[in-house]
């Protein structure tokens, strides 16, 4: 009799650490889950920003484009810039490194759902809630034409959007080519 209770003990320790064993796991999958859910909001947020950059590139080009006293590239001159929603032009950059730049940090309106940067001393507007985001356009001189290109044929604007979660850095970058075919 003795060795029957012995053998119940036994079989009750293990079938209790085998679903212990599954609790942790399952545990461990739903919050690795959430954390996943939470990061890809993020990536989606990034990729919108960079998106919103080009676009505003691409406004800035086509609104200029009508001017024939300009030439093709009008509004899109080399530097490194900052820009909102709707800018038909950009504002210098205050630094031109992404890590440094005050103006660079964006901020978001929760009543009109906007983002916009924040101040050349990193400040929100009131109203404005600080983001983790930041955002920074580079327009540079592109040379993908070649030799057929006479000088200035090509500009390339490239969005950049960095974060930093959990300790961890992360950027999105995109970029455009724009091309004088008046």
């Amino acid at each position: 009799m003795e060795r029957k209770s012995s053998q119940t003990l036994i079989e009750t320790i293990v079938a209790t650490a085998i679903v212990i064993i599954a609790l942790v796991g399952i545990l461990s999958l739903a919050l690795s889950t959430l954390s996943l859910g939470g990061q890809t909001t993020e990536w989606v947020q990034a990729i919108t920003l960079a998106r919103e950059g080009v676009e505003v590139c691409q406004a800035v080009r086509s609104t200029n484009w009508f001017n024939e006293g300009q030439t093709w590239s009008f509004g899109l001159d080399n530097g490194v810039y900052v820009f909102d929603y709707g800018d038909t032009d950009f504002d210098t950059a205050a630094n031109g490194n992404i890590d440094s730049c005050l103006n660079c940090k964006l901020c978001f309106d929760p009543t009109t759902k906007i983002y916009s940067h924040a101040d050349d001393s990193g400040n929100c507007t009131v109203g404005l809630t600080k983001t983790l985001f930041r955002r920074i356009v580079t327009i540079a001189t592109g040379d993908d034409l070649g030799t057929n290109c006479s000088a200035n044929c090509e500009k390339v604007a490239t969005v950049l959007v960095k974060w930093t979660e959990k300790d961890r850095p992360h950027q999105v970058t995109l970029e455009k080519k724009f091309t004088d075919w008046r």
